[in-house]
């Protein structure tokens, strides 16, 4: 892209924006806060989707094959990945003779 082409597009960019009233907002500066070892005195409130209330999230790394065919089933089977990754889990707790307890659905 040209300097003129470039310099032209920004212009009617801030003409619209001055036009139709938008306003831009700063993005917010990062802070860095020190960590202290010490637990917090005051109690953090974040907000939290009902669904994931009283749950943790397990992550692991695998090839991006593997994602697509996960993807590629849960099409297949009209199922939520979730569902199919929790049906996964109860799989292996019973090979290795643990109570199936990972919630489907």
């Amino acid at each position: 892209m040209s300097k003129k082409s470039s310099v032209d597009f920004l212009a009617a960019m801030r003409g619209h924006e001055e036009r139709e009233g938008v306003q831009r907002h700063p993005k917010p500066a990062l802070v860095m806060q020190p960590v202290s070892p010490e637990p917090a005195t005051h109690p953090v409130h974040k907000t939290v989707q009902r669904s994931r209330i009283g749950k943790v999230s397990i992550g692991v790394w695998v090839d991006p094959a593997v994602r697509k065919q996960l993807a590629q089933i849960a099409l297949d089977t009209d199922r939520d990945q979730g569902d199919l990754m929790a049906e996964a889990l109860n799989l292996l707790f019973e090979r290795y003779g643990k109570p199936t307890i990972a919630q489907v659905g």
